[in-house]
């Protein structure tokens, strides 16, 4: 078996914890920041802090999501293609916002954001949905049908286990994904954070996994497993 540099595989497990803990604190700093600063107790879903002084961190964090998901490499070509598309469209998450959808805080304290006086710097519109739905319908494919698909003929305990929690991620994104499809079909309007929440965490816990920031491998004398095995 070809051994890999030590670096290297360090390098492409560090990337992969990177995404997760990006995405896992990012819906933590914004709600957290937005309510320390401003006073917002919530909003009507993540993308929302956009119009909120969590602006900045909401953007970069997407920036950085979409940057190290185009970097990531498997054995696969196909998955690559799919981490680079998933990567733009996160990216445009971030960079094509949602129609502008004010906290009622910020509407109590300046009644005057929802008039036509009112300029609001903000990106170009009417994307924003495209770009969700790409992102999180390429990562629920990378994350429950392509995690687990380069497993080793005899894999180790912990990589059965790491398996194990890739499935039950995809299954928790998609039930985040219906959960914000009922919501929008039977109670438009209604908030829809909880479940972006836990679709955004199941998707940083399965890449901190992918990572293995936890239920690691332990080193194997022969070498080092393939990018693409984790």
């Amino acid at each position: 078996m070809k051994t890999q540099d030590p670096e290297l595989v360090i390098s492409y497990l560090t990337l992969r914890q990177l995404i997760g803990w990006v995405g896992l604190l990012m819906p933590i700093a914004v709600r957290l920041g937005a309510f320390v600063f401003e006073g917002i107790h919530s909003t009507n879903s993540i993308s929302a802090y956009y119009y909120t002084g969590m602006r900045d961190v909401f953007v970069s964090s997407l920036v950085l999501i979409g940057a190290f998901l185009a970097c990531y490499r498997t054995p696969s070509a196909s998955d690559n293609v799919v981490a680079v598309i998933a990567g733009l469209a996160a990216i445009g998450i971030g960079l094509f916002p949602m129609d502008p959808v004010y906290a009622d805080e910020v509407l109590r304290n300046h009644p005057e954001m929802t008039g036509a006086k009112c300029y609001v710097n903000r990106g170009i519109l009417h994307y924003h949905f495209v770009f969700v739905a790409t992102f999180f319908a390429l990562s629920f494919y990378l994350v429950y049908f392509r995690f687990g698909a380069f497993t080793p003929l005899n894999p180790t305990r912990q990589k059965i286990k790491r398996n194990r929690v890739y499935r039950i991620c995809g299954l928790a994104m998609l039930v985040g994904f219906v959960a914000i499809g009922v919501l929008a079909v039977l109670h438009k309007g209604a908030s829809i954070f909880w479940p972006e929440a836990l679709a955004v965490a199941a998707f940083a816990v399965a890449w901190l996994v992918k990572g293995q920031f936890v239920l690691k491998d332990e080193a194997r004398g022969s070498g080092h497993a393939a990018p693409g095995a984790a």
